[in-house]
């Protein structure tokens, strides 16, 4: 009885050895399909790092009564969300448009003093909610093995342009004193609501059952003067040659089943 009892067990092990087997060698790839739809959409989420980049003038070094002595950019985060929509255009080259939304509240841009006055020092501050408009061009590796998962990732980078919008509804700047005596000051139509410039990133994508995974780094250099020619007084930033906007994004996007090809 023990003999016969044996030999089950025996048979039984051997057959689950086999099954597993054979499942090891047949795993599925995820999503085998997703390489061949021609448009795929999705959305994404994640955070930023700003600053303005100054260009200071022969006036910084010179001011005269009124303008800026020192100055000194402030690193703001903000809060992403964002679509794309992603158009194939041969087996390693994509166009990507990915509108977002930069959720940051009021944010303080730089800190200064003005002359002659350079004891009392200012934090500028303004309220922004800006959207940006990318469009970029992405070059992705072939699919390749993580572990025993096939073709589960790959890596990409990309570049494009960008346009942003402010559509806060004041422009208005507020210089905070950071001695905390003296009194806030005012500087409406400080800087420009809208800005363009280039971008480029790079990223991994992690293919699961039902989505497509992707963590990515973007930095984003802004190309126009932020400083706004009608603001009154402009003698605050007369000093700088060029005030411009740097970002730097973590963003994860997930993309699902297309409209256009099923699975």
């Amino acid at each position: 009885m023990q003999y016969l009892l044996r030999k089950q067990i025996i048979l039984l092990v051997i057959l689950l050895s086999t099954v597993f087997a054979i499942q090891a060698q047949t795993i599925d790839v995820n999503r085998p399909y997703q390489d061949e739809k021609p448009i795929t959409l999705g959305l994404n989420i994640g955070i930023s790092s700003g600053y303005m980049n100054f260009e200071r003038g022969t006036a910084f070094i010179h001011p005269t009564a009124g303008q800026t002595n020192w100055i000194s950019p402030v690193f703001n985060n903000a809060l992403i969300m964002g679509l794309s929509g992603t158009l194939r255009l041969n087996s390693h080259f994509l166009l990507r448009v990915n509108p977002n939304i930069l959720i940051s509240g009021t944010k303080d841009i730089f800190n200064f003093t003005e002359f002659p006055n350079t004891t009392d020092k200012y934090k500028m501050n303004v309220a922004s909610t800006i959207v940006n408009l990318p469009i970029a061009l992405k070059l992705e590796s072939d699919r390749y093995n993580f572990f025993k998962q096939p073709e589960f990732m790959r890596h990409y980078v990309f570049v494009g342009m960008k346009y942003d919008y402010d559509f806060s509804s004041s422009k208005e700047g507020k210089g905070v004193s950071l001695n905390g005596i003296l009194q806030t000051k005012s500087y409406p139509n400080l800087l420009n609501a809208a800005d363009f410039g280039y971008e480029a990133g790079l990223g991994i994508s992690f293919y699961f059952p039902y989505a497509t995974i992707s963590p990515e780094i973007k930095f984003s250099y802004g190309l126009r003067d932020m400083r706004n020619p009608n603001a009154a007084p402009t003698i605050l930033l007369n000093s700088l040659d060029k005030m411009t906007s740097n970002f730097v994004y973590f963003t994860i996007h997930v993309e699902g089943e297309s409209f256009f090809l099923k699975n």
